[in-house]
């Protein structure tokens, strides 16, 4: 009994080794989404649909609600990085086992995959009862003594716990043997074994004390007889696994390690089994390892069509290689393989570019940027450059790899976007928002020691026009105004449209006020002059307030008031003229300085007091 517990704890933990193989190579040659709809635990089950649950660390507290066991293995396998087998769970309608395999180190840090089977899916050795010998009783229970698998009667006591379990423990010994009853209550003499790897796992070997009495009564007979057919029995059950379940296995783990090595093989190195499990695991890695070869096809056909670039460097970043690059950039594809490359790059880029390449060798962390290349044409084309270390079994950077994709045209509709978002759809000129903006921007920088204006006018007899005319013929008058008024500012000036017939300029030039009374009068005399609107011959006018952008205040809002405020009094004094918010001051001081003999400010005095 104690070589028959030895050989088929033996058998027991191949199983459990290989199935931890299929498991993390199923798990791992499948496309998980980020982030995995976290499966009911009854689904996480390894069969035809492959159902293994990915749980990072951040999804832990997730799972311990569902199963606070699962959570357990989960932690367990990331802590020590080695397969973790759980005992019997007996929550639920039927007993479940929970498996974890520990995951490579990814984006969301540690992680493991996990998944739950019943006892009887994970020990198929016992699952043959019905040409195993009756009289032999074979069990295996988990580190609390519940019953895993059981040669008799297995479905009604799956999940109890084994009589005389505590006489187990108290033996403190990984094997021995002793006398106990079984759980229908027959005297027995067990063999039992503990298994590697597991929390604590038995396999118990039981045979009645009637028929183990019975050999001692007739020593040299039944010695001899039980000698026999211990050994026949061991070498029966011993080829039977074999043949079965372990040569099955064996091929598989073979046919795994390929497949995760990147090998080519084919699916007929390993036989079909006749046993159903087995039989779909084989289809189960024919399957993947054809996803897998199709998966490198398609990349591989991609980046032929220069729709991306798949890029591969050594470990420490030089060397490296790129197909699709002569198809994307129209450039050799040899300038990849030292840094030549990098000249393509746009000036203003290459510190970027090289910033984050270097934070990203530095670190170990994924590589994620955005610059512009020159293509063959001359052209300057917008590509996403993404890409990742890849570390062997010790930790230590393989290579690195990436793709690099065309992003020209989400660029281009970017700016476009950005430039919609800052301009009037009629007018073509800058809106509120870009009027804000700016305005903050002049206000505060008034320290730089240039001076600023800020002009606010609109039209006059400009709603008799939508009156009378029509809002067609309006429309096409204010793209006319508008245009009239970028003739009239410079180009470090800001024209915009702020509503109806209603516009303000930020004026960036230093020669205040003198440059805010010339522009103001440019801009009166322009708008005044007569339009032909389709066919329509058409006369308005335009009011300008003013004010001066300075220190006496950081608000915008201040000014934008001001500037008002001197457009409502240009109105009041009979429309077609400049005002300024602090017209009185302003104009003692120009008298001021003509006294002094400035021509040029006594102009403007002029100019200010008559119709500007």
């Amino acid at each position: 009994m104690n070589d028959t517990a030895r050989t088929l704890a033996n058998a027991i933990e191949g199983e459990l080794s290989s199935r931890f193989a299929n498991m993390s190579v199923l798990a791992q040659h499948r496309e998980i989404p980020d982030p995995e709809p976290l499966p009911e635990p009854e689904l996480w089950v390894l069969g035809a649909d492959n159902n293994v649950a990915l749980i990072a660390n951040d999804r832990v507290p997730a799972l311990r609600a569902r199963s606070n066991a699962a959570a357990d293995a989960a932690v367990l396998a990331m802590s020590t990085q080695a397969n973790v087998v759980s005992n019997v769970l007996t929550t639920g309608n039927e007993p479940r086992l929970v498996l974890a395999v520990p995951a490579p180190p990814g984006k969301r840090g540690t992680a493991a995959y996990v998944m739950s089977t019943s006892p009887q899916d994970l020990i198929q050795t016992l699952q043959r009862g019905k040409r195993a010998p009756t009289d032999i009783l074979v069990a295996v229970t988990d580190g609390n003594g519940r019953i895993l698998a059981r040669s008799r009667d297995a479905s009604r006591f799956i999940g109890q716990v084994a009589p005389d379990w505590p006489k187990l423990e108290a033996l403190g010994t990984n094997a021995g043997l002793f006398a106990a009853k079984t759980i229908e209550g027959l005297p027995i003499i067990l063999s039992f074994q503990k298994l590697a790897g597991t929390p604590g796992w038995v396999i118990i070997v039981g045979e009645s004390t009637t028929v183990f009495d019975a050999r001692w009564r007739d020593p040299m007979f039944n010695l001899m007889l039980g000698a026999g057919m211990s050994l026949l029995l061991a070498v029966c059950v011993a080829m039977w696994l074999g043949k079965r379940i372990l040569q099955p296995v064996q091929a598989l783990a073979r046919y795994s390690n390929a497949i995760a090595d990147g090998q080519e093989t084919e699916a007929a190195s390993v036989a079909p089994s006749s046993i159903q499990e087995f039989e779909i695991l084989r289809q189960s890695f024919t399957r993947a390892e054809n996803a897998l070869r199709s998966e490198k096809r398609r990349y591989r056909t991609i980046a032929e069509t220069g729709a991306i670039v798949l890029w591969r460097r050594d470990g420490d970043g030089s060397a490296g290689l790129a197909t699709g690059w002569e198809q994307l950039t129209g450039r050799p594809e040899s300038e990849v393989e030292g840094q030549e490359w990098t000249n393509a790059i746009h000036p203003d880029d290459r510190p970027i570019t090289s910033a984050a390449w270097a934070e990203a060798l530095k670190q170990n962390t994924p590589l994620d940027v955005e610059f512009r290349l020159k293509v063959s044409d001359g052209r300057w084309l917008w590509v996403r450059s993404q890409g990742a270390p890849v570390f062997d079994t010790d930790g230590r950077i393989i290579e690195w790899v990436g793709l690099l994709e065309d992003i020209d045209e989400r660029k281009r509709a970017q700016a476009d976007i950005a430039y919609l978002a800052h301009h009037d759809t009629l007018t073509g000129l800058g809106n509120r928002i870009l009027f804000r903006q700016q305005l903050e921007l002049a206000v505060g920088n008034v320290r730089d020691g240039r001076a600023r204006a800020l002009l606010c006018l609109d039209l006059d007899l400009f709603k008799q026009v939508n009156d009378t005319l029509g809002h067609p013929v309006g429309d096409a008058l204010l793209c006319v105004v508008a245009d009239r008024l970028r003739g009239c500012v410079d180009v470090a000036d800001c024209l915009v449209r702020l509503g109806g017939d209603e516009f303000a300029v930020i004026q960036n030039d230093s020669r205040q006020p003198d440059a805010s009374v010339s522009l103001g009068c440019r801009i009166v005399e322009a708008l005044c002059a007569p339009y032909d609107i389709g066919g329509h011959q058409i006369s308005i006018g335009a009011s300008v307030g003013v004010t001066l952008i300075g220190n006496d205040s950081s608000d915008i809002g201040t000014y934008f008031k001001r500037a008002d405020a001197a457009l409502y009094r240009a109105k009041q004094d009979g429309r077609g003229r400049v005002c300024f918010f602090d017209q009185v001051e302003l104009l003692a001081d120009m008298v001021e300085l003509a006294k002094g003999g400035s021509v040029q400010a006594k102009d403007v005095a002029e100019r200010s007091n008559g119709r500007a």
